[in-house]
């Protein structure tokens, strides 16, 4: 019983410690927010914060001891939207926003390619007075983390930049201190700040990057529309062929009678070629479905398309379509190199869409033309 209260026990001092934990955590950074541009970041509490909505009167602007005039004018000529001091005012992090046309085509540096942005990495990297430059992922945004130095005289000045293109806009988080070097912890706070840029909508660029998904979409739109056509349209000429089957039977049984009662008055035969015996218009739509048959994967070979031959029949054993015609015993198929059927599926919608169209125009001169 002891143990399962002391294990109890244990586990609700972790859990507590974890709770704290966050809370600590959660207290530890101030939230800035900036409408007009769309984003808020986040910087620790004890830091003395200006921004360009500070008012006029703050207590930080006498604890840092700057005039609000000249904060503001300085502000307004340099783009800079945010400055922020540590609690003992060795560095300080200035946030700059500037937008151009440059920037508009970038939209995001997330949607460059890894080689374009190397592109950008290293023209940063070959900068005067740049010492080290990184590419750096932080909670979905990407920027550009750089090392450089000024000298004036016998000072110097250490500069930390995190450059980033979101929405268009270059934001530019510069901390900058004089005489020391930038520590890891100053630059981890720079980092940490320029990880927190969260923005109310992430407008992704259209037409520069690829929407495959869409293609896909479009694609499978265009097939279903080609196919759909194309039943509708081998439908249609089949009725339209067993309609001119009849009437050819017609006329040939009062042939007949005709030839019986009076060979004298006996209509000369109406002569038809032998795609026309089959109920095709022409060679071409005789050699369509041989093409489709193509594309699945097999050798075609015609025996005999001479009417005057006589019509050579050979029963096809492979064959797996069977629309009622004598058309698919007057050719056999071989099998020729195995496809796979994925292969066999994307021949196939390419034969349907190179064929869409000009089924399209057999269905309505087909409409007009027949009777």
């Amino acid at each position: 019983m002891r143990r399962r209260f002391k294990a109890a026990l244990l586990l609700l001092l972790i859990v507590m410690m974890v709770f704290v934990s966050a809370i600590r955590a959660a207290a530890l950074d101030d939230t800035y927010s900036f409408k007009e541009l769309g984003f808020s970041i986040k910087l620790p509490k004890e830091d003395y914060v200006i921004t360009v909505d500070t008012p006029r009167g703050d207590p930080v602007f006498s604890q840092i001891g700057l005039d609000y005039d000249e904060t503001m004018i300085a502000f307004r000529n340099a783009n800079i939207y945010l400055r922020a001091y540590d609690p003992d005012k060795t560095y300080s992090i200035s946030m700059t926003v500037t937008d151009d046309e440059n920037t508009a085509q970038i939209n995001n540096y997330s949607d460059l390619t890894t080689a374009e942005r190397k592109v950008i990495l290293d023209a940063v990297s070959q900068q005067e007075n740049v010492t080290s430059a990184v590419e750096v992922k932080r909670d979905g945004n990407i920027f550009f983390d750089s090392q450089s130095t000024v000298s004036n005289g016998d000072s110097t000045t250490y500069i930390n930049l995190c450059n980033t293109v979101i929405n268009g806009k270059q934001i530019d988080l510069s901390l900058q201190k004089d005489g020391e070097e930038i520590t890891p912890e100053e630059a981890k706070a720079l980092t940490n700040a320029a990880g927190s840029l969260n923005f109310n909508k992430i407008n992704r660029k259209t037409g520069a990057v690829f929407d495959w998904w869409r293609l896909l979409l479009w694609v499978g739109i265009l097939a279903a529309l080609s196919i759909a056509v194309t039943v509708i349209y081998k439908q249609y000429n089949a009725s339209v062929k067993r309609k001119k089957e009849e009437q050819l039977k017609a006329r040939r049984a009062k042939r007949g009678v005709t030839n019986d009662a009076d060979p004298s008055h006996a209509e000369p035969e109406e002569e038809i070629t032998f795609e026309e015996s089959l109920g095709y218009q022409n060679d071409e739509e005789f050699a369509e479905r041989a093409e489709a048959d193509e594309m699945a994967g097999y050798d075609i070979k015609v025996r005999d398309r001479d009417p005057n031959k006589g019509i050579e029949y050979f029963e096809d054993e492979g064959s797996n379509i069977d629309d009622g015609t004598d058309y698919f015993d007057t050719y056999f198929k071989e099998q020729a190199e195995s496809r796979s059927g994925i292969q066999r599926f994307f021949a196939m919608i390419g034969f349907y869409i190179k064929n869409a169209f000009k089924h399209i125009g057999y269905f309505f001169k087909n409409l007009f033309n027949r009777k």
